[in-house]
Order: C-alpha cells, then structure tokens, then sequence
C-alpha cells in the first residue's frame, strides 16, 4: 500500500516586532502630549463660580514670602515679621554670647585658656537657650511661643479670620496687608487646611489680580503652625 505523501508549503511567517515598536512609540508620545496639555492648560473654568483656575506650576523664588494660614474657611494673616522684629528686642535683651577665637598656633598655656573660653561660650548658649524658650508674645491672631518644634502659633479662640465674602470688601484686612506689600520684592504663601479651600481660591485670586506671586501647601486640621531654626520654605506657584 502506498503512502500518501504530504507537501510542506513553507510560506513565510509574519514578525510584528516592527508593528508593535511603532504602536509603542505612537502611545508613548500620545502620553507626553497628554501631560504636556495638562500642565499647560490656564484656561479652565470653575463651573459653579465661572472663575479660571490655573494649574500650579512650583518654581523657586528670591522674594520674601509672607505667611497665611486658612482655616475654618477663613484667611488669617499670621505676621511672622512682627512676631520676628519682637523676638530679636527681647534677644538683644539677654546678655550676649562671645564665641572665642581658636588659637592659629598651639601653645599649651593659649590653648588651655581657649578651652575654657569655649566652655564658657557653650554654657552661655545654653543659658539663653533656655531664656529664649521663656519667650511669649500675642498678635492680632496668635498666641506664640517656643517649644521643641520651634517658634509656635497657636490660634486666638477670641478672634476669627476674614471669610470669602469679606474677603472681596475694599477694606478687608487681607487687602490692607497686601498694600503694606511690594509685589516685586515678597510673595504670599498659604497653608491650607482642608475645609478652607474656597477661602484660599478667593485670596489667591485677589493676589494675583495685584500681580503677586501665590505659593501654598496642605496641612492637616489639627496640625501645628511652627517655623523651625530652618524656617518654613514654600515655592511660588
């Protein structure tokens, strides 16, 4: 009995490596335009307010900036140069620390006196650090104080902020602050809790109205306000 004979076709197989490079890169870049527009994008309406909201953009800035707090849907002024311009009277207040200088060369009777200077020296640290962590003072919002976290501001209960509506009124206290400002040489930085957003949208756009540069970030509801030896750094946005 014969056998039947089977014929192999050898067609060729397909290879869609190129088809699949070129979808990738299709996608890739479709992406890029995608957060390119995102990021871009200034004209975007608030439906309910009609208000154009600008996409955030953080860049770093040499003009001084000036701190609000919002909270309660409030704006609260928190006047950290008063608060600073007190701390340094009742510094220049305590007496003053002399550090020693190190001895360019070693002699042993020299130096052993340096040694004790620099005793001296840090003990006084020391002394006015704890002076210093005594000190208190009040502002039209704020009661400050140091503790470990630094200079602390602790809301009044007596006194609330400026709420959206009053916000808008030509003798605002927001407004009044921003006239004491150079929009040249300082910027306005928020920290924001949640239940304030409203307030902190319409403050904002007031200051960018008088050409002021806006920087802000999140805090929690419970969170405390403080400004450590470092200071508080928040960009212009």
């Amino acid at each position: 009995m014969r056998r039947r004979k089977y014929i192999k076709h050898n067609a060729p197989s397909q290879n869609l490596d190129s088809f699949l490079d070129i979808l990738t890169n299709t996608v890739g870049v479709l992406m890029f335009i995608g957060l390119f527009v995102s990021l871009f994008t200034f004209n975007v309406k608030n439906i309910k307010t009609e208000k154009v909201i600008r996409t955030p953009l953080v860049s770093e800035s040499n003009k001084i900036p000036h701190f609000f707090e919002v909270r309660d849907n409030t704006v609260i002024y928190l006047d950290k140069e008063e608060v600073e311009e007190k701390l340094r009277n009742f510094d220049g207040g305590l007496p003053p620390c002399v550090q020693p200088q190190e001895p360019s060369t070693f002699d042993s009777v020299v130096y052993n006196s340096y040694l004790v200077q620099l005793r001296a020296y840090q003990t006084c640290l020391r002394n006015k650090a704890e002076l210093l962590s005594g000190f208190r003072t009040t502002t039209a919002y704020y009661q400050v104080f140091f503790d470990s976290n630094g200079l602390v501001f602790q809301p009044r209960k007596d006194i609330a902020g400026e709420s959206p509506e009053e916000l808008t009124q030509a003798t605002s206290e927001f407004r009044n602050v921003l006239k004491r400002l150079n929009s040249g040489t300082d910027y306005l930085a928020f920290l924001v809790r949640a239940d304030s957003f409203e307030a902190f949208r319409e403050a904002r756009e007031i200051a960018w109205k008088d050409n002021f540069g806006v920087g802000w970030e999140p805090i929690n509801a419970n969170a405390v306000i403080s400004f450590g030896s470092g200071g508080r750094s928040i960009g212009v946005q």
